[in-house]
């Protein structure tokens, strides 16, 4: 068999992708026809990232959102008697509440918001004149945050996170901080306010997502960051990046799961990603370009 040419710098037609998209996933139960115009446009962003130069890579991303957004709604099924026909009451069919996963395709909230965890307690956030910011956490620990992302303890024996449910202490209750809480946003779920500084700086954006945490789910943010994030190794990546699991005709869609949270539901993942693949390479289009597409805000 030939080999693929996976490298890609062109758009995808989306048209094609949606139907392609449909005759793979509209029998999978995560499916959503109502997520469709979010991931049209999270195909668009891929394809007008310059770092994003591997047909693989839109893959693992498209899969990984697939995955990670996924989110629980409440819908409604026709309730049915024992042979299996729908039940009736004063003319109108029965319907029973049911909880269904179904994908969003979109930034989204951390189910729970990261309740029983470390860093589900809210922690406040005060702005000071040279630029840097001081964090004041619920058992009383503070940090300071500088203009450029540095971290330093401001009281002795600090340690990031508090028990979550426990009390606040009146150094917390005192401080004239907003208070923010840092539960995981965005394609890929930001946890941890230090996280946000960090990731803020990354971007080029300061502390803009320590201040103000719900911009991380501003779908352009959203993806910049899992973009930055699989291509560069750094933040939530761990050191790993696209370049350790695709390379020439090679490609560990299993393995890859280590960008993102070890190997939980990898092989899940790694089939989602096979078929957006083949999704992708159908519906591209290429063509040359000496400049990347322009950035478009959604």
């Amino acid at each position: 068999m030939a080999d693929i040419d996976y490298q890609h710098l062109g758009v995808y037609h989306l048209p094609t992708f949606e139907d392609e998209f449909k005759k793979a996933f509209a029998k999978v139960p995560r499916y959503n026809a109502g997520a469709i115009p979010d991931m049209l446009k999270l195909v668009d962003m891929i394809a007008r990232d310059p770092a994003i130069t591997d047909v693989r890579w839109g893959a693992y991303m498209l899969a990984t959102v697939f995955w990670e957004t996924t989110y629980p709604v409440q819908i409604e099924v026709p309730a049915k008697d024992k042979k299996g026909k729908p039940l009736m009451k004063d003319g109108k069919p029965v319907m029973l509440k049911q909880k269904k996963w179904m994908m969003t395709m979109a930034p989204v909230d951390e189910v729970g918001h990261g309740k029983g965890r470390a860093y589900h307690e809210p922690v406040k956030i005060a702005e000071l004149a040279d630029g840097s910011v001081r964090v004041t956490e619920q058992d009383g620990d503070q940090f300071s945050v500088s203009a450029g992302g540095t971290i330093k303890p401001l009281t002795k024996k600090t340690a990031m996170g508090t028990t979550d449910g426990g009390n606040a202490v009146k150094a917390y209750v005192d401080d004239t901080g907003t208070e923010n809480a840092y539960y995981g946003r965005g394609y890929v779920q930001l946890t941890w306010w230090s996280n946000y500084a960090k990731a803020g700086v990354a971007l080029k954006r300061g502390l803009d997502l320590l201040k103000n945490p719900e911009l991380v789910k501003d779908p352009a943010i959203a993806y910049a960051l899992m973009s930055h994030g699989m291509t560069t190794g750094e933040g939530f990546a761990n050191g790993r990046k696209f370049s350790t699991y695709f390379t020439g005709q090679n490609r560990d869609y299993v393995g890859a799961r280590k960008m993102v949270n070890g190997s939980d539901h990898a092989a899940d993942i790694a089939e989602i990603a096979e078929k957006f693949e083949a999704i992708l390479l159908a519906s591209r289009i290429m063509r040359e370009r000496a400049a990347p597409l322009p950035f478009i805000s959604y």
